[in-house]
């Protein structure tokens, strides 16, 4: 379990709903979720996220890019590796159509620039 000092969730005391409360009242928490997430507290601990279904879809598709980010950044470093053979090499277009990501989406992410 997380420390409340290295929990990166910052949240107010209005997002906070016990789970008995949420159950009684779930409609009306339903239209508040459309505004901001809840946090569902059990025994006084956070043990749950009520979120929209705009928001968690969001969140899927960032977890997405992570993920392909992070295959392309692992394939790039491979062909780095590998630089002491260009026979066995494969051309940075070839790696990127395979993981699905365009020269543009790589110069966007966050980190060292990309050189061509």
């Amino acid at each position: 379990m997380m420390h409340e000092i290295d929990d990166p969730v910052l949240l107010s005391p209005s997002q906070l709903v016990s789970s008995s409360k949420l159950s009684k009242n779930l409609g009306a928490y339903l239209n508040e979720v459309r505004k901001r997430p809840i946090f569902v507290t059990r025994e006084q601990e956070v043990e749950a996220v009520l979120l929209n279904l705009d928001d968690y879809r969001e969140l899927l598709r960032e977890e997405q890019k992570i993920e392909d980010l992070y295959l392309a950044v692992l394939a790039l470093r491979r062909l780095a590796e590998n630089a002491k053979t260009p026979e066995r090499l494969l051309e940075m277009d070839e790696v990127l159509e395979r993981f699905g990501i365009t020269r543009e989406e790589l110069a966007e992410a966050p980190g060292d620039e990309m050189e061509n």
